[in-house]
């Protein structure tokens, strides 16, 4: 299910610390479906800031969000991005979507309620030929690998040749396995994030 919200974001400019109520309702989340969500706390703005400064606005027309969650990095996302750019975001967590439907009010974000292995059939309804940056933050690591390679190598066959996959993980476990699929893994430490993330940039390079 896609929806196109209007007709400001509501974010915009206002990067702040999540809330005590966004936090209990992310870790009520978080206890019903660990394997979902991947942790019990939202990303910290130090984390968010670090993701959305992977993003180069000029060259980011079509952005991607897998797993958005309650959508802490979603609003970095978009202050980040030009007018005429576009965000689709997909969560399969209904709690989540609502509540991103709920506090996202932005011509540019299309929200869909489905898995990101369904992410061609949405492509082809919404028009897009490529994507510009894909933003991640699936917990893979508590995936099987099988599904894991199955979203990621869907991720680099819709990039634009020198468009980027950004993913954030609590652990490095997973590198080597973005490595086989890009050929290629940067990866950025941000320590002060708790817990402590690692920030995976792959580039699509043919």
């Amino acid at each position: 299910m896609v929806s196109l919200r209007n007709p400001k974001s509501k974010f915009r400019n206002e990067l702040t610390f999540p809330t005590m109520q966004q936090k209990l309702d992310f870790l009520k989340e978080s206890f019903k479906n660990l394997r979902a969500t991947g942790s019990f706390t939202p990303s910290s703005p130090i984390l968010c800031r670090r993701i959305a400064e992977k993003i180069d606005p000029e060259r980011a027309q079509v952005v991607v969000e897998l797993g958005p969650g309650d959508g802490a990095i979603t609003r970095y996302i978009l202050d980040r991005l030009r007018p005429e750019a576009r965000l689709v975001i997909f969560e399969i967590n209904e709690a989540f979507v609502q509540r991103l439907r709920q506090d996202f009010e932005d011509p540019r974000l299309y929200i869909i309620h489905d898995s990101a292995e369904q992410m061609e059939v949405h492509f082809k309804t919404l028009g897009i030929q490529q994507v510009d940056y894909f933003v991640s933050g699936i917990p893979f690591v508590m995936l099987p690998e099988t599904l894991t390679l199955s979203i990621t190598r869907l991720c680099r066959t819709w990039l634009r040749q020198g468009g980027r996959f950004v993913q954030f993980h609590y652990s490095p476990l997973l590198v080597n396995l973005y490595r086989r699929v890009f050929g290629n893994a940067k990866l950025d430490f941000v320590a002060w994030n708790v817990p402590p993330a690692i920030i995976i940039v792959c580039r699509k390079m043919t």
